[in-house]
C-alpha cells in the first residue's frame, strides 16, 4: 500500500489594505455630507425678529409696551429698514402705522429726540381729495397753476402743467361740513410738514387749486406685515 502524499495546509487570505482606506474614506465622506447638510439647513432659516404694531398707530403716539410685538420674518436684505432690539417704549410715531405692520426706522423718533414739524392748513376743493381722507393718512400734494400764476410767473417753475409739490405728507386733521356737496366748496386739511417745506406749500396755495392724492399703504411699507412670533 502506497502512502498518499499529505494535503498542503490551507493558508488564510489576508484582508487587502486598500479595503481599509476605502472604508475610512467612505466614513469621512458621510460625516462631511452630514455636516454640510446641517450647515445648509441652519443657514436656510434667515428669519429674524423685529417689532410690529399690535394695532393702528396714529402720528404722535408715544409707544407703550402693549402697542408692539415681536414678529419673526424674512426680510430678504431689508433688515436695516425695520426696528429690532430692545422694546421701543417711548418712541414717537411720525406717520400712520397699520396693525401688524413692521415698524420702520423712518416712521419713528427716538425718545428725547426733538421732532421739528409744522402744521399748514390748505383748502382743497371737493372732488380733489379722497372722500374718506382722515388723520394719519399719507398723501402727495399737487397744484394746478391758474391764469394768475401763469401771468405772475415763478422762476425755474413750469406753470403750464400741474406739478408735484410734496410727496409722503402726513394728514394731521380734516375738517368736514355736513353740507359739503357742491364742487364749489372746499375742505380745510391740516398737513404736517418739515419747517423747510412750509414755503413750498404756501407757494402752491398762491399758484392755484390743490389736489391731495393718497399714498397706498402697500407703497409706504413693502414687506412690512407679518404674523406675531409664536
Amino acid at each position: 500500500m502506497t502512502d498518499a502524499p499529505g494535503s498542503p495546509s490551507a493558508s488564510r487570505l489576508g484582508t487587502p489594505s486598500w479595503l481599509d482606506s476605502r472604508l475610512v474614506l467612505g466614513v469621512l465622506l458621510v460625516l462631511v455630507s452630514v455636516l454640510v447638510g446641517a450647515k445648509v439647513l441652519a443657514g436656510a432659516d434667515s428669519s429674524q425678529r423685529v417689532w410690529s404694531a399690535t394695532h393702528d398707530l396714529a402720528p404722535g403716539t408715544v409707544i407703550a409696551s402693549g402697542d408692539v410685538q415681536l414678529s419673526k420674518v424674512r426680510l430678504f436684505g431689508a433688515s436695516g429698514r425695520y426696528l429690532a432690539g430692545p422694546l421701543p417704549v417711548g418712541y414717537v410715531v411720525l406717520r400712520s402705522v397699520g396693525s401688524d405692520e413692521l415698524l420702520p426706522h423712518d416712521a419713528l423718533a427716538a425718545p428725547g429726540k426733538q421732532v421739528q414739524r409744522r402744521d399748514v392748513t390748505v383748502a382743497v376743493g371737493f372732488g380733489h381729495l379722497p372722500t374718506d381722507l382722515r388723520r394719519g393718512d399719507v398723501v402727495d400734494l399737487y397744484v394746478t397753476p391758474d391764469d394768475k400764476a401763469v401771468r405772475r410767473g415763478t422762476r425755474a417753475v413750469d406753470l403750464t402743467v400741474p406739478r408735484l409739490v410734496l410727496s409722503d405728507v402726513i394728514v394731521a386733521r380734516v375738517t368736514r361740513s355736513s353740507g359739503l356737496t357742491s364742487s364749489g366748496q372746499t375742505v380745510p386739511v391740516v398737513l404736517e410738514v418739515d419747517p423747510s417745506q412750509v414755503l413750498d406749500v404756501v407757494q402752491a396755495l398762491a399758484d392755484g387749486p390743490l389736489d391731495l392724492v393718497r399714498v397706498p399703504d402697500a407703497q409706504l411699507a413693502p414687506l412690512a406685515t407679518a404674523a406675531p412670533e409664536s
